[in-house]
């Protein structure tokens, strides 16, 4: 072949082809034909024009009586154009539609109580199918022609190799619709058969059969119930069976079943070529080879007519190529036979004439060129991203965990999970009846695996996080884990560092994770406390086993093709794991029940396949386990059915925001009921599937408008010191506590005894109770404590069960990371069964814990031993905790230096905010934070040039938030907010406001701020450099401190003396303390941090201080007095600004 020369116009050419390359809608020759015959001539205008419950149903009276509202709507005299089909054509077209409608929805509307409308969108599909059949009967010449004009039009814009091929009359009997799952295409097919017999009957020749080819038996099984609503004649395919006896009937066949030859379970596809109406549902996903697809669907189609439907056309011809390239690749691989290479361009002419093709080759080419067979076939696209943006299903939330994770994260993943399913849970059953108008269903947990049978199982894998969840040995991490998430702890998080669950459990935050787990128990496990999970295998039913917890109600089914060998499976890890198997021979299918509106089922998990033929309103949450890019279609099919909604009225729509978040409909969380949840793991197509979605035009948190906002850190005149653990002395280097120090709980080892405090804990059981009255006469604050104390019996404990309270100290250790702590059931029962001993020696208890209970609380009998059990476990959990943080300070403490590094070092030990990320909270709110993003902009600017004193008055256009400047911060901005409407989310976190519009450590920084400014100030003062920096809240980035249980001061302070560089490092924290002991650790890190600055040699000086807003009178515990806590560095945060005074005089005393 010889070389084109390229010239501008050319390239130009060539960049429009890539830019209508990128999309698929845009290449559909055939559904832009047709969409030139109307007026409006795109599917965005003609939803504007149609789309409202106003225009659906049947015209009762007037001139268009029997005709659709949509046809009177259409012929209004509503544009200066008119269509491109005569007003009489449409009232033709239309009132075929009304009768096949009719004919195709009497028997389901009478079954479903209500009257099914068409809407806009599938009236438009058949409308089309209405012109498109009669001008194929009775003007196909012209049609031919006109189809040509489309696509030559189209060819104008692409080079040669891009082109497509004209239309020939044997590519006009084959046309496709682009439908979501979810939208109503098997409606449309059954239409589809009628609008075809009708228009057929008018050239008087019989069909010979009508066949419907689907993907497996599981959605053969589906459209034969389907067409029993609809009133069609219909069976499953028998080979066995005389061509008579089916003549009647539509003919459903797996495509599977079709072969070159007859077998035992197949037909030679050729033995059914004839006069034939095919029907196609998903075809190209029923084979892994499209060519031999194709093949049989030319057969059954050479003298006939086919209609194919699929939600995947997208995935289909992703890879798939113009009939040019096939063509040329057929060239390349002859010619890599016959002469081997690939270059057809270095061939000889004789050569390229060998190869050729001939007919036949150049009729699969066409065949099998399957983005030109669709491009040109797919008569209606209404695929997702349209389905999608006209409201129709739910909202969708994609997340994936990829194989890196380790087994706990994956197990905190899925834990999460369950809890998104339980919320939708939770909301369903508090709201179940004003849920009715709006035809929310009953919410279903679907988990899908990739793998069945084998040890590393998918099924097994949720079969084994259930039995954990459920397993008592696992209850302290499990209530950790729901904690955390329904209080916003970072636990998971995505690639930029942001906690992926992040405000995901609105409607549990502020319950009590113990609640909520046992709430899970009742709701999703339908159990009223922990047993063991049972596997049970029902044996008269193939390919189903339920899962019930104990014997109660089950609450999940398995339907898979081999449940023996999963059964088998289940049942030699059932050593192991909480669960039990068992088999059962009477029960009846739970599978079948699952859309019964009194279903207590839960939970489905099954194989990729077990979903095809099957669907649900209920589905709310799905897992998605190992699934490749092989699975991308079945993925999408999987998707489709969970985004299926009924909607208020039957609309299909989800709640407009408007609606779910007026005053009346808030706490009904539509938003989150009518949202579709996708987990993944290690489910890699995920991804791509995401991508799909965002190049459709679905919007994802990535389409939410960001702003990276960065700091400016602050020059220093010196180096600072700061404190450091020595380099091999942290957790798991060589000389770290875990590594070197082997601990026995309840035995303080030999060379600590004396030198660290009585390891004690409290536990208080009275609620924490506020009172405030505006008449101050009614004050009811009282000054004496009339909290009970209360001991446990040893004699109460004699029917405790310590091998219980052991495994689960034993799971709190592990959950904990104590991997250097060992312990015993004899040590645990010697330490709680000694003599309890409260009296007080020097101020202090003698004994382990003080607890702090109402006695008539606790219960009698058997309830009083389980209540006390458990209030056991939790003392031994905060003795553990205390014991081991208190043995690893003695450690660490000996090994702390000081060293000083540059504000600008690389390695300076506590980590500074760099970045701030603001994002919009919903696409939504993209306009709403645009206004907040300009204004940042300005601030960033004055940031990047220095302008400290510009930025001091900074805030948002609202007031909502503003910017914190101390010109001696090491970086800034800080921020702090005083209010939760902001349209946008924000990481690391500002500043926030208490419920009396305070926030202790804004007014710390601007009173610091006022007070160095100030000539009131102490005048030593002025001998130092002052610098402040925001002390990270978290391990590996901020200064912490194990024994004061792993507390993070708000603040470091440092004064560096001008002249001598003598350095005082000041960890600071401001806060509420109304409810803390005056005995809390982080008070007494006052006294503990100067044992720290003798051990690392006294040339830093160390400080601790807490600044309390709360006044002292408003204290809970008033042991001591406001004199006595100051010299426990316990300042109250007055007006005058004297605490500044104090603290200062205190650190340089």
């Amino acid at each position: 072949m010889a070389k084109r020369s390229t010239n501008k116009n050319e390239t130009k050419n060539q960049t429009k082809a890539k830019s209508v390359k990128v999309n698929f809608h845009d290449q559909l020759i055939l559904n832009q034909w047709l969409w030139s015959k109307f007026n409006p001539n795109n599917l965005r205008a003609m939803q504007a024009l149609l789309d409202d419950t106003l225009y659906e149903g049947i015209e009762l009276e007037g001139d268009n009586a029997g005709q659709t509202k949509f046809f009177t709507r259409l012929t209004q005299d509503l544009h200066s154009d008119k269509h491109g089909i005569s007003d009489d054509d449409l009232r033709r077209y239309d009132l075929n539609i009304v009768k096949h409608w009719q004919q195709v929805t009497d028997k389901r509307n009478e079954i479903e109580g209500f009257e099914l409308n068409l809407k806009y969108f599938q009236y438009l599909a058949l409308l089309f199918t209405e012109y498109y059949l009669d001008q194929y009967y009775h003007n196909q010449p012209q049609m031919l022609i006109e189809l040509n004009e489309t696509l030559d039009q189209y060819n104008s814009e692409l080079t040669d190799s891009e082109k497509l091929q004209p239309y020939i009359a044997d590519d006009l009997n084959k046309i496709a619709y682009w439908n979501a799952t979810g939208s109503g295409k098997t409606l449309i097919m059954h239409v589809n058969i009628l609008q075809y017999q009708h228009y057929h009957a008018t050239v008087s020749e019989k069909i010979d059969q009508i066949i419907l080819l689907t993907p497996n038996e599981g959605l053969s099984e589906q459209h034969l119930q389907e067409f029993k609503l609809a009133g069609i004649n219909a069976m499953l395919f028998d080979k066995n069976k005389s061509r008579d006896a089916m003549f009647n009937y539509v003919q459903i066949i797996d495509i599977n079943k079709l072969a070159e030859r007859d077998g035992d379970k197949t037909v030679a596809a050729q033995s059914l070529e004839g006069n034939n109406l095919v029907l196609i549902d998903e075809g190209h996903r029923g084979t892994s080879s499209g060519g031999i697809w194709m093949t049989y669907r030319d057969t059954l189609t050479k003298n006939g007519f086919s209609f194919e439907y699929s939600a995947t056309f997208g995935q289909a011809v992703s890879k798939a190529k113009n009939v040019s390239k096939q063509q040329e690749d057929m060239l390349k691989a002859k010619a890599k036979l016959n002469y081997g290479t690939t270059a057809i361009s270095k061939l000889t002419e004789s050569q390229l004439a060998s190869l050729q093709l001939d007919d036949l080759e150049l009729q699969k080419a066409r065949r099998e060129a399957l983005k030109e067979v669709y491009a040109k076939g797919i008569i209606f696209d209404y695929s997702y991203p349209h389905f999608y943006k006209d409201q129709f299903g739910k909202e969708v939330s994609i997340l994936n965990m990829k194989k890196e994770r380790d087994e706990e994260e994956e197990n905190l993943y899925l834990t999460a999970c369950l809890l998104t399913f339980y919320q939708q849970q939770y909301l369903y059953r508090k709201h179940t009846k004003r849920l009715e108008p709006f035809m929310v269903e009953n919410p279903l947990w679907v988990f899908v695996g990739n793998k069945v049978n084998d040890e590393s199982s998918d099924i097994l894998t949720i079969i084994k996080f259930l039995a954990n969840f459920l397993d008592q040995q696992h209850y302290g991490r499990n209530i950790d884990w729901i904690n955390d998430l329904i209080t916003n702890k970072d636990r998971l998080l995505d690639a930029k560092g942001n906690n992926i669950f992040h405000n995901r459990f609105t409607p549990l935050m502020g319950h009590d994770a113990k609640q909520v787990y046992q709430d899970i128990l009742q709701t999703f496990f339908n159990a009223p406390s922990n047993h063991r999970l049972n596997v049970i295998r029902i044996t008269q039913n193939t390919g189903e086993l339920r899962l019930q917890v104990g014997e109660n109600t089950p609450f999940g089914v398995i339907n898979v093709g081999d449940e023996k060998n999963l059964f088998d499976t289940a049942t030699e890890f059932s050593q192991d794991y909480y669960l039990n198997t068992r088999t059962d021979e009477f029960s009846p299918s739970l599978f079948d029940t699952l859309n019964n509106v009194d279903s207590k089922t839960n939970l489905l998990i099954g194989s990729r396949k077990f979903t095809e033929g099957w669907s649900s309103w209920r589905v709310s949450t799905m897992g998605l386990l190992n699934m490749g890019s092989g699975e991308g279609s079945q993925i999408i099919q999987l998707f489709g059915r969970g985004v299926r909604l009924k909607g208020e009225s039957f609309s299909l729509k989800r709640t407009d925001r408007n609606t779910y978040s007026n005053a009346q409909n808030k706490d009904l969380r539509l938003d989150l009921l009518q949202t579709l949840n996708i987990f993944g793991l290690h489910a890699d197509y995920m991804e791509q599937f995401r991508q799909y979605l965002t190049d459709e035009g679905i919007e994802f948190e990535q389409d939410l408008l960001t702003l990276d906002f960065t700091t400016e850190r602050t020059p220093t005149a010196s180096k600072l010191k700061t404190l450091v653990l020595k380099d091999g002395y942290k957790d798991n280097q060589p000389n770290g506590f875990k590594q070197k120090v082997k601990l026995s709980l309840f035995k303080i080892p030999t060379e600590y005894q004396g030198k660290i405090k009585r390891i004690q804990v409290v536990l208080d059981l009275y609620p924490r109770l506020q009172a405030y009255n505006t008449d101050k006469k009614l004050d009811t604050t009282i000054s004496e404590d009339h909290r009970q104390t209360h001991e446990i019996s040893p004699d109460i404990m004699a029917f405790f069960d310590f091998d219980a309270i052991y495994l689960q100290l034993q799971q709190y250790k592990f959950q904990r990371s104590y991997p250097n702590l060992q312990l015993s059931v004899k040590d645990l029962k010697a330490f709680c069964l000694q003599k309890i001993d409260n009296t007080t020696e020097a101020g202090q208890a003698k004994d382990w814990y003080t607890l702090y209970a109402d006695v008539s609380k606790l219960g009698k009998g058997m309830q009083g031993v389980q209540t006390q059990q458990a209030i056991l476990l939790e003392l031994l959990q905060a003795y553990m905790d205390k014991f081991y943080k208190t043995i690893k300070n003695a450690y660490e403490r000996q090994y702390y230096e000081v060293k000083e590094f540059d504000v600008n070092d690389a390695d300076f030990p506590i980590e500074f905010c760099d970045k701030y990320t603001f994002t919009a909270k919903t696409v939504d709110d993209n306009d709403a934070f645009a206004a907040h993003k300009e204004r940042l902009e300005a601030l960033q600017s004055l940031v990047n040039e220095g302008k400290v004193e510009a930025m001091a008055n900074w805030q948002s256009a609202d007031q909502g938030f503003r910017a914190i400047i101390f010109d001696k911060h090491l970086y800034y901005p800080l921020f702090s907010k005083n209010t939760d409407k902001l349209p946008f989310t924000w990481s690391p976190m500002m500043f926030d406001y208490d419920n009396k519009g305070r926030s202790s450590e804004v007014m710390f920084v601007d009173d610091l701020q006022q007070y160095i400014n100030s000539p009131k100030q102490l005048p030593q003062l002025n001998d130092y450099h002052i610098y402040l920096m925001r002390n990270p809240s978290s391990k590996n980035k901020g200064l912490g401190f194990a024994l004061a249980g792993n507390f993070y001061p708000d603040f470091l302070l440092w004064l560096v003396h001008r002249e001598t560089g003598k350095q005082y490092l000041t960890v600071i924290d401001p806060k509420g303390i109304r409810n803390m002991s005056v005995d809390d650790a982080k008070i007494n890190l006052y006294k503990e941090i100067k044992t720290i600055e003798a051990q690392a040699g006294g040339e830093l000086v160390l400080n601790s201080f807490i600044l309390s807003i709360t006044p002292f009178g408003e204290m809970v515990d008033k042991s001591l007095s406001e004199d006595k806590l100051k010299e426990l560095n316990v300042l109250f945060m007055l007006d005058n600004k004297q605490y500044l005074d104090d603290m200062f005089e205190r650190i340089l005393a």
